[in-house]
């Protein structure tokens, strides 16, 4: 009764917050002091958080909401402490108007808000502290898996796949081409190895109750293919890609055979954090510290979301919103081969540019790189204040509706595959993650379709 009582606290507590801030983005709030509205907007944000994660993920802390309110955080709301510590050209990105940086906060931590509420919309039971699945794949599916994976991966690399190794140390002088024909194929492999952890995680999981149960059970072709994809991703310093299958291995170990208690799950954020950072100054043969200020170092990949964020905003009450004519493709990219059907009736110079090549394209020239986006920034520019609203909370409800799927395999992929991209999510368009699900899904259902499922077990968060 007590949990049932704060539970219902909290939703009032963030529809406060919501409607609070709501206010704020609809009057004229120039005389708000940054001095007092930054760090209580930030303590809201945490106390937001720690609420929402000791309710209703106490007994699965590895989680998409973990990772990615982390990520929201350094990509939304480090513009006060960072703008100071940037030079000239790093910092031409930003609007350095205080105003702006409040309205920036304002939008970040109402759409928050609303993807709170999306969470927590549900029906509040005690087992919602955790995450659990009542499914499960036969050994047979897990060859199927492990086989199809392993197809693709070879595909990957009789494409030239082995470029991948020297992706950062020997780049081409058009990065948009740098992935050649070998791309697609890798992008294919990350699918299916998703699967396969899924699957097979799932149908060891019943008869594994330790990592070394578990080691000792696994197939050798996961291995394999391990080896082949996952280890070669680590090495190119390719993150984004690596952390979308780490990730989801974590955390299906955690579900399906043993939780990772609070102390690993925090010395596991760490310890990935300082790798991803590494890796990230050292990939071009750089040093270790890149810039002057140590904090700026650590915080390096996300500087650029806070500029889009800041840019897009005043971007867009410049020139308006674009109406979603820019989502019209990735929404597409859902349905193979549709994108193409499309662009046989409309004009691709018709529809709106992506929030990511509004930026790069302002900036620099797309040919040497991109400069990514914002996720509330992209919302922005494409549906205003509203759409961060309705955007956000979707955002949130779909992730519970994935979690609470406990009987869905197709839940139970897509929820690794969405969890897998929780750090760099804050990082990239909202649609950006559609075709990964689509995809994942649709692989998996051909898995099953060849051999269907069954034995069912049921298969709880331990």
């Amino acid at each position: 009764m007590a949990v049932l009582n704060i539970c219902i606290l909290m939703k009032i507590f963030c529809l406060i917050c919501a409607i609070i801030y709501t206010c704020f983005s609809c009057v004229d709030y120039v005389g708000i002091r940054d001095s007092w509205f930054i760090p209580i907007t930030l303590l809201l944000y945490v106390v937001m958080n720690c609420l929402y994660l000791r309710l209703y993920r106490k007994k699965q802390l590895f989680c998409f909401e973990f990772f990615f309110s982390i990520s929201f955080f350094l990509c939304s709301f480090l513009t006060p402490f960072i703008l100071p510590l940037l030079d000239s050209y790093e910092s031409r990105t930003f609007v350095t108007t205080i105003s702006n940086q409040i309205r920036v906060y304002i939008l970040s931590f109402l759409g928050y808000c609303f993807y709170m509420l999306g969470l927590i919309a549900f029906k509040d039971e005690k087992k919602n502290r955790g995450i659990w699945f009542n499914v499960s794949f036969s050994s047979q599916n897990s060859f199927v898996s492990n086989i199809l994976c392993f197809i693709s991966i070879s595909m990957f690399y009789a494409t030239g796949g082995v470029r991948l190794l020297t992706l950062y140390s020997n780049l081409a002088s058009d990065l948009t081409d740098r992935y050649g024909n070998w791309g697609e194929f890798m992008i294919y492999s990350v699918y299916l190895y998703s699967i396969s952890i899924v699957v097979n995680l799932t149908a060891i999981g019943k008869v594994a109750s330790s990592l070394r149960m578990l080691l000792k059970k696994m197939p050798r072709l996961f291995y394999l293919n391990t080896i082949l994809l996952l280890f070669p991703l680590l090495l190119s310093g390719l993150r984004s890609v690596s952390v979308q299958l780490l990730i989801p291995l974590l955390m299906m170990y955690s579900i399906m055979v043993k939780r990772i208690k609070f102390k690993y799950v925090l010395g596991i954020i760490l310890l990935g954090y300082f790798l991803l950072v590494l890796i990230g100054t050292t990939r071009h043969g750089n040093g270790m510290i890149e810039k002057d200020s140590i904090f700026l170092t650590l915080v390096s990949d996300f500087v650029s979301a806070n500029g889009a964020n800041s840019f897009l905003v005043d971007y867009t009450d410049s020139h308006g919103i674009t109406g979603g004519s820019n989502m019209i493709l990735p929404v597409a990219s859902i349905v193979p081969f549709l994108q193409s059907v499309i662009l046989l009736f409309v004009d691709k110079n018709e529809l709106s540019l992506s929030s990511s090549s509004v930026f790069t394209r302002t900036f620099m020239d797309s040919s040497q790189g991109g400069l990514g986006t914002g996720l509330i920034g992209d919302i922005y520019y494409t549906f205003g204040t509203i759409g961060v609203i309705v955007l956000m909370y979707l955002l949130g409800f779909s992730i519970r509706k994935l979690t609470n799927a406990h009987n869905s395999p197709y839940a139970l992929a897509a929820l690794m595959t969405v969890s897998g991209n929780a750090i760099f999510a804050p990082r990239v368009e909202y649609c950006y993650i559609l075709r990964s699900v689509s995809y994942t899904v649709i692989f998996l259902f051909i898995i099953i379709i060849i051999l269907g499922r069954k034995n069912e077990y049921s298969l709880c968060n331990r």
